[in-house]
């Protein structure tokens, strides 16, 4: 990746859920999931300063100090008050990279829960992220049976898998769209540059927050590129263990 592609993109790990940021500290094959993404978000911007960790007040310092312990001090925190919901830390991570001393024109959306994401994904996302093509969705064709089923459990149909896909981590956004997208969904008419004293996580359903769902409600052009099969996405900690089992197999000759 250039060096003037990396000036133009940031990247925002939000941690909502105190049961996923402790699970995120945990070492897992001598590597915690945290900084797992976080370094591979890193290879993406120019500057440690143009990636943010949002996280919930109280567990603001653990996850300061456990970046520091691994070497990766320089990277961002964003303090978040009051329930710290995913709308809330997204929002107050977008806010911070904003600020930073490099300037950058999209953001990269990453999940703790998919702490394998290759490289490749990555740059493939970057790529593809252009004026034109404001949001960039790494994806993959679902390969499973798909039914719907009534109220009651019972299957009432099979679903034609061949039109779905499902999304993955890295999300890539135009940064004033995720902007636009967050304050908008908070009900605030003002769709300009970002302000975190107007947004209002609690003027709708933050927790279930999802900025590719937003995108679509928006109609604004959205692209894909080709996920990465092996980049699981994992229920943290209760996934814990099948997550190690998936790593010690890749070290396997």
């Amino acid at each position: 990746m250039t060096a003037s592609r990396g000036q133009r993109v940031a990247a925002i790990l939000p941690l909502p859920f105190p049961e996923r940021v402790a699970a995120a500290l945990e070492p897992l094959a001598g590597q915690s999931p945290l900084v797992r993404v976080v370094r591979g978000a890193l290879a993406a911007v120019v500057d440690p300063t143009a990636l943010s960790v949002a996280v919930a007040e109280r567990f603001a310092g653990d996850v300061s100090e456990h970046l520091a312990n691994e070497g990766l001090g320089a990277v961002g925190v964003a303090v978040v008050g009051g329930p710290a919901t995913r709308a809330q830390c997204l929002a107050a991570a977008l806010e911070q990279v904003g600020s930073a001393p490099v300037s950058a024109r999209f953001v990269l959306v990453y999940d703790v829960r998919q702490p394998l994401t290759s490289a490749e994904v990555r740059d493939r996302v970057v790529e593809r992220l252009t004026g034109a093509t404001p949001v960039v969705l790494p994806v993959l064709a679902v390969t499973d049976s798909v039914k719907a089923v009534d109220g009651r459990g019972v299957v009432v149909a099979s679903l034609d898998r061949s039109a779905l896909q499902s999304v993955q981590y890295p999300r890539g956004f135009a940064a004033d769209l995720l902007a636009r997208l967050l304050t908008e969904s908070a009900g605030e008419s003002d769709a300009g540059k970002f302000d975190a004293e107007k947004f209002d996580a609690e003027k709708f359903d933050a927790e279930k927050f999802d900025e590719a769902v937003e995108a679509i409600r928006a109609a604004v052009p959205i692209s894909t590129v080709d996920g990465d099969p092996e980049a699981i996405a994992v229920d943290l900690p209760h996934d814990a263990p099948y997550l190690e089992a998936v790593i010690a197999s890749r070290r396997r000759p």
